[in-house]
């Protein structure tokens, strides 16, 4: 059996893996790839803080044995979730004396070089892929700029840029709108120094509709700091130096005092293609045989909240409890897929929701979770059993029903009285 993946990013390098344990596969890549860790044009978020979730971290460790090893040798930091330093609009995140969880602090580029390296696959570079080949209802392989490439299963990774509904409407096949949640969220990143002692993660996390800036430091290898400013609700950092340190100026937190002890070290890089996005493709009846979709081809989550490379490892695991690509199998190959991003798309679009030009859904639902996760955000300054629960569900540990579970509403209640005012650290506080 002959499997070609389509895309040479995280999610497609780890459906490759798994595929190869029972697929002869071929890994088809747009762009260009280099041996070392460089950013590259198909991959535009690739130049700004990127979260791997622990449980992400957990998968590909255990795909790949050693990878934590080997990322920290090359300069990677492995330190445990609960040293990351997070400023929410209530507060400092409580402390903990460890949660057992591993986080590794790393670039985008040095990660998914590394899992290049790693995948037995075989990878060809520099392949425009324009549509399906058909045989019938079924895919039989891919077309090309030069050509065609036959294949029994056909697995697109394309990203959130995928072109796969066109692919399918030219067979006739409609998918139907996507879903969309736009937060209107910009990203403005810039490489610095590290000092000596400088923590791994410092991150200002964002909230609607009263805190649209929001900023995260990341140690990454070389001893330099990624410093990404995040602004929401169209409220984006801007490009010019001056300005750009006026925006980390305006943040609650010290990050701006803090990187007076660095260097630039090069210009500032701006994102702003962020809109969340997911498509029903396991609501196609007609979906075809020998295709599924993976990754954010399926659901594209606003970067803010790390969830895609994660969500992408879950879905990679699916290839080794799932063998039938008839049409039936891959509808029910894509099922699988919605419901290993539904509690991600949950938390992420609902926290969105606020961010959203004309109020976004206000339903029942909406506006009751809304409220009860605004509990929590005052629960995790103070409590550090809930803030260790909320870490759990946060990298995908444990899913969202954790934070319903009933064991909890007493103390959320308990917080919840207390008066939630924004505390702010003073200027010349440390979060180390």
């Amino acid at each position: 059996m002959k499997a070609v993946v389509v895309g040479g990013g995280i999610a497609g390098l780890l459906a490759a893996r798994v595929l190869s344990e029972s697929h002869e596969v071929v890994v088809l890549e747009r762009d260009k790839l280099s041996d070392e860790a460089e950013y590259r044009a198909g991959v535009p978020q690739g130049r700004h803080v990127h979260a791997l979730l622990v449980r992400g971290g957990e998968i590909m460790e255990g795909l790949f044995p050693g990878l934590y090893d080997e990322l920290v040798q090359a300069g990677a930091a492995l330190i445990d979730a609960g040293e990351v330093r997070i400023l929410n609009p209530l507060g400092w995140l409580a402390s903990t004396d460890g949660t057992g969880m591993r986080l590794l602090s790393v670039s985008r580029p040095l990660l998914e070089t590394w899992i290049r390296r790693r995948v037995t696959a075989k990878i060809v570079d520099g392949v425009h892929v324009t549509g399906l080949s058909f045989s019938g209802s079924t895919v039989d392989g891919v077309l090309t700029k030069d050509g065609r490439v036959d294949a029994d299963l056909v697995v697109v990774a394309t990203g959130r840029s995928s072109k796969l509904p066109e692919w399918l409407a030219e067979a006739g096949i409609t998918t139907g709108e996507p879903e969309v949640v736009d937060s209107r969220t910009g990203y403005a990143t810039r490489i610095h120094t590290a000092p000596e002692g400088f923590p791994a993660l410092v991150a200002e996390s964002l909230s609607a509709p009263d805190t649209p800036r929001g900023c995260a430091v990341m140690r990454i290898e070389g001893d330099r700091l990624m410093v990404t400013a995040q602004g929401s609700g169209g409220d984006h950092p801007p490009r010019d130096p001056d300005e750009y340190q006026v925006f980390l100026e305006s943040l609650r937190g010290p990050i701006a005092e803090l990187l007076r002890e660095t260097e630039p070290l090069t210009p500032i890089y701006l994102f702003a293609r962020t809109a969340s996005r997911r498509n029903a493709f396991e609501a196609v009846e007609n979906w075809p045989g020998g295709l599924v979709a993976v990754g954010d081809s399926v659901c594209a989550f606003n970067p803010v909240y790390g969830q895609g490379m994660t969500v992408a490892a879950l879905e990679a695991l699916l290839f080794r409890r799932h063998d039938d690509f008839t049409a039936k199998g891959c509808r029910d190959f894509q099922r699988k897929v919605a419901k290993a991003a539904q509690g991600s798309w949950l938390l992420s679009s609902n926290a969105d929701q606020g961010w959203v030009e004309g109020g976004g859904k206000t339903g029942p639902l909406t506006r009751v979770f809304g409220w009860y996760m605004k509990k929590w955000q005052i629960a995790i300054t103070r409590d550090s059993g809930l803030f260790v629960r909320f870490l759990r569900v946060l990298h995908m540990i444990d899913g969202p029903a954790s934070l319903m579970n009933p064991v909890v509403f007493r103390r959320l209640a308990k917080y919840s009285r207390r008066d939630p005012r924004q505390e702010r650290r003073p200027a010349g506080s440390n979060p180390r």
